[in-house]
């Protein structure tokens, strides 16, 4: 007794304060005088009453058992209901740790909590037990911040009733929350749903869009929005490519670029890795800025626009509808949306499209803009995009303008040397869209119109003002090592995660990011990019040089 009074007073001393837990009917443990020992979680909802609010500063946890993945990336969380519906993540264990010793996570929140869990990384049995938290009573440190995975920003999920998305079908209630600098920037209530074709088919690590109840603004992005799209980069293995393209589109000029900021994911108090936060590529005054059409728009000029298109060869592929022009390239219209879309604005939008490709293969460009064109060639091709004609590939008409407008770009995560079918792209001698496939007869469109010297030449022109300019090897190479240093901590979490760094994912029988780079570990795949990009530049010119000399 003696002893243990002693103990009591000394941690008093320190000004830490042991928090004892209440009996859970779910969980076996002894009654500690010090907090919580010889415990044993078996499932996600288990966890543990604090005497009254508690700000928890500090975590001991022993590692009795020594298969990793048993508790690596196994993640903490706090509430105040007991069901947990308010949950967020307090820590993560990121390291190993010692096998039968004593492993410390020093935390510093403000907030403060009436219930405790442990989630083990994909629901494993854990294997980490006894447990310990202290804390400081239910009064925060005034340093304390919200819980950060990494130096990135946080976006943690909470699904009602703890649901998990697992196909394109499902729409779910939940809450995001988002902390930045330490700080809880959005907290609302939204919806989320897996978003794409490819990725989210083929990988168990999703990309999702959420749209959340009211518009919000989140992390400094430009405009405020519902909806909002985490991407996954599964397949890209330096997890930027994507983001460097849309760099190249900023230094190209292009009228909107989406916007993304690299962040970590927590669904459900599982840890899902690195992900990108962008815009939705929808209509909207800091997005497609282009008008939204009501149904009541169905005559001249209301009629005449805002139309956003996509040239996608996907939507058949798996299953969906889309329109075919009469010399059969594959395109769909995605705002106004199927479901609001009149038959007069159907009608009037698939006889524009069909002028437009009718007079291309005439040799009449009067239906589109060279400019906006020639930029988005540019990207395609400096990206070695062997999708650049198979999907994503958007087009807009305005309202009272003749002319289709090209972009914004999106989804470069096969570009940049990642695909069998085009790799090693610097020393292929034709652009790179002749290598990839096709939506429908849009290669042979393409083909045609880079045979053309009014087209080329466009092209030509536009290359040597950007690389005069704002588009050189140095801006391109540093901003790739800055971003490499600000993901460096995410992307070793992601690869304790995914394995895909050293067994690469091959859904179609498609190498994706392969050839041969098996245990290739994260720095390589960043250096092949950034070994890419510089060679680029050469390569690129050439061709376009090639193509110019024998155009007609």
């Amino acid at each position: 007794m003696k002893s243990n009074l002693v103990l009591i007073i000394f941690l008093c001393l320190i000004n830490f304060i042991s928090l004892k837990i209440s009996t859970n009917t779910n969980l076996r443990h002894e009654e500690p005088i010090l907090g919580m020992s010889e415990i044993e979680f078996t499932s996600n909802n288990d966890y543990f009453e604090l005497k009254g609010e508690n700000v928890i500063s500090q975590i001991s946890w022993t590692k009795s058992g020594d298969y990793k993945y048993n508790y690596l990336l196994g993640i903490f969380e706090g509430a105040n209901d007991p069901s947990f519906s308010d949950a967020i993540p307090i820590a993560m264990i990121k390291e190993e740790g010692r096998l039968n010793e004593v492993n410390i996570i020093d935390l510093k929140i403000a907030q403060s909590y009436k219930y405790v869990r442990y989630i083990p990384p994909n629901n494993n049995k854990t294997a980490i037990t006894p447990v310990k938290f202290y804390g400081q009573g239910n009064s925060g440190s005034s340093e304390g911040k919200a819980f950060q995975v990494t130096n990135l920003p946080l976006v943690s999920i909470r699904v009602d009733n703890s649901a998990f998305p697992e196909n394109k079908d499902q729409e779910f209630n939940c809450k995001v929350t988002i902390v930045n600098g330490g700080k809880v920037e959005n907290n609302e209530a939204a919806t989320i749903k897996i978003r794409g074709k490819s990725t989210s088919m083929a990988s168990d690590k999703k990309p999702y869009t959420i749209k959340f109840a009211t518009k919000q603004q989140v992390l400094g992005l430009e405009g405020s929005y519902k909806k909002w799209t985490l991407i996954a980069n599964f397949y890209d293995r330096a997890l930027m490519r994507n983001a460097i393209a849309f760099k190249i589109s900023q230094l190209m000029e292009f009228e909107y670029t989406p916007r993304c900021n690299p962040v970590d994911v927590i669904l459900n108090g599982n840890y899902r890795g690195n992900y990108y936060l962008c815009d939705k590529v929808e209509i909207g005054k800091t997005r497609i800025n282009i008008d939204k059409m009501e149904k009541t728009d169905t005559s001249e000029p209301n009629l005449s626009g805002g139309y956003y298109l996509e040239i996608d060869g996907g939507e058949s592929f798996y299953g969906g509808k889309s329109n075919k022009s009469p010399k059969g390239i594959e395109w769909k219209v995605r705002e106004p949306k199927e479901d609001d879309i009149t038959q007069e604005q159907s009608s009037y939008i698939i006889n524009k499209f069909n002028k437009f490709e009718t007079e291309v293969y005439s040799g009449v460009f009067d239906s589109m803009d060279l400019e906006t064109y020639s930029k988005f060639f540019l990207v395609e091709e400096f990206c070695g995009d062997p999708d650049a004609v198979w999907s994503s590939f958007y087009l807009t008409k305005k309202r009272g303008d003749d002319k289709f407008y090209f972009g914004p770009v999106w989804d470069f995560d096969l570009g940049f040397d990642n695909d069998q079918r085009l790799t090693p792209t610097n020393d292929k001698p034709q652009f790179a869209f002749t290598y990839g496939a096709s939506a429908g007869t849009m290669k042979d469109f393409t083909q045609k119109l880079v045979g053309y010297k009014t087209v080329m030449g466009s092209i030509q022109k536009t290359w040597e003002r950007l690389v005069s300019t704002n588009l050189n090897e140095k801006i391109l190479t540093d901003f790739i090592d800055q971003l490499k240093e600000k993901i460096k901590e995410s992307a070793e979490l992601n690869y304790m995660k995914w394995d895909n760094i050293v067994k690469p994912k091959n859904p179609w029988g498609w190498d994706f990011g392969g050839f041969g780079r098996n245990n290739e570990n994260w720095d390589t795949a960043v250096n092949r990019v950034k070994d890419y990009v510089s060679k680029r530049f050469n390569s690129l010119t050439n061709l376009i040089k090639t193509a110019v000399s024998s155009a007609n």
